[in-house]
């Protein structure tokens, strides 16, 4: 359980530490080495910007920095409560996201956003 409430709450601590920090500390943001080394976007690009923007409640700026965040974040916490309830009530083990089965779905969503990004530069 306390291991649940620390994944389900870091997110939340990133993007309140990151509305916290002064607004000089925006300059120091890590510059992505696949971007920098191909000119590409890869389907992190963007992801500190956003939890800034999240952290600050702009979720329109937080999406266009990074869609990704918000097509993979929101399925994600919503299958570990899902997880974690039935757990709770039935006490049976469900399969882990990490399994071979959502593996295929999960690299089929992350080569599309990879793909939309760079073509029509969302």
């Amino acid at each position: 359980m306390c291991k649940f409430l620390a994944i389900l709450t870091l997110p939340f601590a990133a993007a309140l530490f990151l509305r916290l920090a002064p607004d000089w500390a925006v300059r120091f943001y890590p510059r992505c080495f696949f971007n920098v080394a191909t000119g590409l976007y890869c389907p992190g690009c963007g992801t500190l910007r956003a939890l800034t923007a999240l952290g600050e409640l702009d979720f329109r700026a937080a999406f266009m920095y990074n869609p990704f965040l918000f097509l993979m974040a929101a399925p994600l916490a919503v299958y570990m409560c899902a997880i974690f309830l039935l757990r709770a009530v039935t006490g049976r083990q469900i399969p882990s996201i990490l399994s071979s089965k959502a593996a295929l779905p999960t690299a089929a969503v992350v080569i599309a956003v990879f793909a939309v990004r760079n073509i029509f530069h969302v």
